[in-house]
């Protein structure tokens, strides 16, 4: 009998994983939401391990154009690489199967000493692995990645020959966008 890879199977999986205590619930419930959203023209018997995630996020993104943030799509194209990954571990082996789980509390429900250096590693990997989705060709821009705060990685795409002045008015229009902006009557901004 050959192992079933199917994306049907997949989805059942997802559900059996938050049925089971395999996964959190909401961790489950974002897997299945992103392999249902970024993998919605797969065939339900198409094996999913041939599936090239990147290009099937690039195809949703084609489809469905700014419905959601280059930030989003990057997080979906982890979670389904994710959910394949684990879905293909189970197949396998499915009696040695355990979920990757980021962290777990210790019993006492407090976390260990170093938590906050692993959430702070985890959080910086999430930043550095991110991927820009750019709506035109890769040689026409050069996506850039700028963490701004703790919690946050702003993405722009500038073009490769980007000039001294057209960098200047990119800052001026982004000073524009804060929320505590205030123009002067002189035409400065502060």
């Amino acid at each position: 009998m050959s192992s079933d890879y199917s994306k049907s199977s997949l989805l059942k999986f997802l559900d059996t994983s938050v049925a089971k205590g395999m996964v959190n619930a909401n961790t489950g419930a974002g897997l299945k939401a992103a392999c249902v959203k970024i993998l919605d023209d797969v065939a339900d018997d198409a094996d999913v391990r041939g599936i090239e995630v990147n290009t099937a996020v690039i195809r949703y993104n084609n489809r469905h154009p700014n419905v959601l943030a280059p930030n989003s799509l990057a997080q979906y194209q982890r979670r389904v690489s994710r959910a394949i990954s684990d879905f293909v571990r189970w197949v396998e082996n499915p009696a040695a199967f355990k979920m990757r789980n980021r962290g777990t509390p210790e019993r006492n429900g407090k976390t260990g000493g170093n938590a906050p250096k692993k959430l702070a590693a985890v959080r910086a990997q999430d930043a550095s692995s991110a991927q820009v989705i750019p709506a035109m060709s890769a040689s026409a821009g050069l996506p850039m990645s700028f963490p701004l705060r703790s919690d946050f990685l702003a993405q722009v795409v500038i073009p490769r020959d980007l000039t001294a002045e057209e960098a200047r008015r990119l800052g001026a229009f982004l000073l524009t966008l804060a929320v505590d902006f205030r123009p002067t009557g002189s035409g400065e901004m502060k």
